[in-house]
Parts: C-alpha cells; sequence; structure tokens
C-alpha cells in the first residue's frame, strides 16, 4: 500500500478555488497531519468537507482511500482509488493500491485470462484520459489535413509517395484515435456502483418482497443499468444481475 500524498501542487489548487468559501489548505493539511499520526477517521472528516465544497481531485481521492484502507473500511478505499484512477489513469500508485486493496476482498471471480496482446491493448486504451485522447485526436487530425495538402501539392515530385504514405499511416492511426475516444466517452458515460456495506442481498425485483437471488460482499463492483427512486438495476462481472438499493453502494 503506497503512502498518502503531501503535495505542494495539491495545495495550489485549493488556494486558487477560494471561491467556495472554505479554507482547502486548512482542511487539507489538517487532514494530512490527522494521517500522518494515525487519527485516520478525522482525517477523513477533513478530506470529505473538501469534498462537499466540490473541491475534488484525484490526489485527495487517493488520499481518502489511504485513510479508509487503514480502517479497513475496503468499500469506500476503492471506491476512492477508482475515482483517483478515473481522474489519473497512468498514476502508477493510485493503480498499485487499487490493486491491492481487492486482495481483501471476500467475493472472488474466476474470469479467463485475456491473452498477453489483448492485455496490454486494452492497458494501453484506458492508460489515456479523455482530455488526452481528444488532444491527441486534434493533433492527427491536424497532420492529416496538412498531408493531404502537401500530397496534392507535391504528388508529382519525387516525395509524393513517401508523404501519400505517412498520410495514410496517420489517418489510420486518426481513426484508431477516434475510436479510443468515443469508446471512453461512452465507458465515462457508464455507472459503476461499489458495495460500502458488509454484505448485501441482490434482490429480483426493486421491491422489499422481492426474493434475494444471491449475496455480495464490502467491495464488490457492478456495472449499474438502470434506476429507480431507490434501487439501482447491476450486473457484476460475471453476468449476474439484480436490484440493490441505493444506500448500499457508492458510484462513480
Amino acid at each position: 500500500m503506497k503512502h498518502c500524498r503531501l503535495t505542494t501542487l495539491f495545495l495550489l489548487v485549493f488556494v486558487i478555488s477560494s471561491g467556495y468559501g472554505v479554507d482547502f489548505e486548512g482542511l487539507l493539511i489538517s487532514g494530512n497531519e490527522y494521517y500522518e499520526q494515525g487519527e485516520f477517521s478525522r482525517a477523513i472528516q477533513e478530506y470529505e468537507k473538501i469534498l462537499k465544497a466540490q473541491g475534488t481531485s484525484a490526489v485527495l481521492h487517493y488520499n481518502l482511500g489511504n485513510a479508509y484502507f487503514n480502517q479497513k473500511n475496503y468499500g469506500q478505499a476503492i471506491l476512492n482509488f477508482e475515482k483517483a484512477r478515473i481522474l489519473q489513469p497512468r498514476d502508477a500508485d493510485i493503480r498499485h493500491n487499487l490493486k491491492f486493496s481487492k486482495l481483501f476482498l471476500k467475493d472472488r471471480f474466476d474470469l479467463p485470462e485475456p491473452m498477453p496482446l489483448v492485455a496490454w491493448y486494452n492497458d494501453l486504451r484506458q492508460s489515456l484520459s479523455l482530455a488526452e485522447l481528444k488532444l491527441w485526436e486534434s493533433f492527427w487530425f491536424a497532420l492529416l489535413v496538412l498531408g493531404t495538402i502537401l500530397y496534392r501539392l507535391l504528388r508529382a515530385s519525387r516525395g509524393g509517395r513517401a508523404i501519400l504514405l505517412a498520410t495514410y499511416v496517420v489517418a489510420a492511426l486518426f481513426v484508431l484515435t477516434s475510436g479510443w475516444l468515443w469508446d471512453r466517452a461512452a465507458e465515462l458515460g457508464e455507472k459503476h456502483a461499489i458495495l460500502l456495506v458488509k454484505e448485501a442481498g441482490v434482490a429480483s425485483a426493486p421491491l422489499a418482497s422481492s426474493s434475494i437471488l444471491f449475496v455480495i460482499h464490502e467491495g464488490t463492483s457492478a456495472e449499474i443499468l438502470s434506476a429507480t427512486d431507490s434501487w439501482y438495476e447491476i450486473r457484476l462481472v460475471d453476468g449476474k444481475t439484480g436490484w440493490i438499493l441505493h444506500e448500499a453502494v457508492g458510484v462513480y
């Protein structure tokens, strides 16, 4: 488990956020001091005050995840590490702590391991944030336009064929990046739930009187398929579906 972060950069982010009327810097320093002293409950209280004032960041969720983990509150730890991962998908500490926290979960799903090439491709695709993908898409598009113009001007010259080949390569990268961007936008539009209580029954329908299909335990994650005022319809990674009460889960 990698330790809590106490970065000055994070402090500067909150110093410039004075419009919220909350002393972000003071709350963060106080929370970090409580964390270093092993007073994790008080550290969590300070970090949560920042969240309630909309002062979210990857570092804040990372620190919260560490504090909850030290209390053996694995559901909240995983929820905050997941939120941090979405904001900074390549951060090695966040990825490590998220993976490490899941080792303590009771529910395990024996899924087939993907082929190495597929695993590498998926890891690469997930390592880029939405903003980075948009930037790369714009970059490849600009190069594609430039390459097309240069080819039309120089196609009769000796370098015309090389320009055409390079333009085809850029076009392929543009299409690939656009596909990743669309996929990431769709993924971020999906909601996921993390069970925060020790265990909960997953019901067959969004009714208190409905039968229990199966039981899941703290930290188990699921995709949210639909929702009512009090219930979420969820799907586990092994394909099982059912309904669970809102108050039993955290959403990211």
